[in-house]
């Protein structure tokens, strides 16, 4: 990052107090652009909201205080927050300068008081102790982030002197031809000191062709020196109004999840087709294969191997794990199981270590034990397998009797045979058996064998006698 200054007032520079840090997150934008019924602030980047990536980068300061300014007409905000920070209620959006102009009295203080967007969800925590660091150190009344962009289209441009050093910011709506030309942006994100910020906020006026109480005209206000630092990746400073930012975002912040994972030692084949949440926690030597996909609060464990063709949602996978061609959503899978391919494991799955899952199998609401096996073509809903079982192909879990839904029992070692079917609820006890294309109505007691067929009768000449009346037919 570069520092510059402006020589502002020449009254001499009194030092920046080293107090507490107020960091101030502006979320009360209407969003019109993003065509959505959800507030802007909470559409997702990398599985999490705009919102909170501001707050965790504002979180980077270990302020003193937290304070989002929100708009009390959109839902959804509170919820969000789950408890992080204070809001200040901006009952009209009359622009970001009557924004801040809503902190209390009592939230006033005169140390730093860092100013940043809900809707910039890429600014990194580490560039906000950049910022602030070089306003602590130039004892600057106000101390702006900077960027150059190749389309400054839409911000509000860095006006310098012929010495290069800051002279004022000018919105694209009211900047001259020559103004827009400038590269240089204003990023929106601030750190002024807080006793020159609070009376400039009283004398601010909204004299511009918006109508709207500007923060950048706060600056021109600060009697004092204005500081920059120019950010290294543009890319921070992106503000999000309309889905094809929100996109644009997107494929950075994935970027840099991969990013991260791979320095960390796991291994992403292809990182063109692989989507990983942020909050997604990976161990060492996984291997991630191409369209995957990996999202929510996911945990997969060391020397797995997920995919191809794989989704994941809220689900944790142990150690040594195979996950292949298959969706997994809210499942817990222990170590050295393999699933797959195309097979899905729904809600309240929980398959214990060295359990098979094979092709086409769906799982859901049941425990399957240490060993067992499920290889192909089965479904069992609300089961509650032991450990060491064989369920054959094309086994059925009947667990909806049209009232609600019951359970199946299967204890240690049984052996299910091909087309079983189970009309819960009923047991099968350890050691027990079923007979290819039963179907069980009642309890199996251990190591009992399960018929439950009726009886294969042969009809001899049915292949002639079929044939015959197949002529018949074609002679009329």
């Amino acid at each position: 990052m570069r520092s510059n200054a402006s020589a502002g007032s020449k009254r001499p520079i009194t030092p920046e107090p080293r107090g507490s840090v107020t960091a101030v997150v502006l979320a009360a934008g209407r969003g019109v652009r993003m065509n959505s019924k959800i507030p802007k602030v909470l559409h997702p980047v990398a599985g999490r909201p705009m919102l909170l990536w501001a707050m965790a980068a504002a979180r980077a300061l270990d302020p003193e205080r937290t304070l989002v300014v929100t708009n009390p007409a959109q839902d959804g905000i509170q919820a969000a927050l789950n408890g992080q920070g204070e809001t200040v209620s901006q009952v009209r959006q009359l622009g970001t300068g009557h924004a801040l102009s809503q902190v209390a009295t009592a939230h006033r203080a005169s140390g730093p008081v860092v100013v940043l967007y809900a809707d910039t969800p890429l600014l990194r925590g580490e560039t906000l102790q950049t910022l602030l660091a070089a306003h602590r150190k130039s004892g600057a009344a106000a101390t702006l982030l900077t960027a150059n962009l190749d389309d400054p289209h839409g911000y509000g441009r860095i006006v310098r002197g012929r010495n290069g050093l800051f002279r004022d910011i000018v919105e694209e709506k009211d900047a001259t031809d020559e103004q827009r030309a400038i590269s240089e942006v204003n990023s929106g994100v601030y750190v002024f000191r807080g006793r020159e910020l609070w009376p400039a906020l009283v004398k601010l006026e909204n004299k511009n062709k918006a109508g709207e109480y500007y923060l950048t005209d706060v600056v021109r206000l600060i009697k004092g020196k204005i500081a920059t630092v120019a950010v290294d990746d543009s890319n921070e400073i992106l503000g999000i109004n309309d889905r094809r930012q929100l996109a644009q975002a997107e494929r950075v912040m994935r970027q840099r999840v991969l990013d991260a994972l791979m320095v960390g030692g796991v291994t992403i084949t292809d990182p063109a087709t692989t989507f990983i949440d942020a909050d997604v926690a990976i161990g060492q030597d996984t291997v991630v294969q191409p369209f995957t996909t990996i999202t929510g609060a996911s945990v997969i464990g060391e020397d797995c191997v997920i995919g191809p063709l794989t989704q994941v949602r809220d689900s944790t996978i142990g150690d040594g794990s195979r996950i292949e061609r298959s969706h997994l959503e809210e499942a817990k899978v222990g170590s050295r199981v393999t699933v797959g391919p195309f097979s899905r494991l729904r809600p309240g799955t929980r398959l214990a270590d060295e359990v098979h899952i094979g092709t086409h199998t769906e799982i859901k609401n049941s425990r399957i034990g240490t060993g067992s096996a499920v290889p192909h073509f089965s479904y069992l809903g609300d089961a509650d397998v032991g450990a060491n079982v064989n369920i054959g192909a094309g086994s059925v879990t009947a667990n909806w009797d049209g009232f609600q839904k019951n359970v199946t029992e299967i204890d240690d070692r049984a052996y299910i045979s091909c087309d079983t079917i189970f009309v819960a609820p009923v047991r099968v006890g350890s050691d027990a058996a079923t007979a290819a294309d039963t179907v069980v109505t009642k309890d199996v007691p251990a190591g009992s064998l399960a018929i439950g067929r009726p009886e294969m009768k042969i009809v001899e000449g049915y292949t002639a006698r079929r044939r015959a009346r197949h002529k018949a037919v074609a002679k009329k």
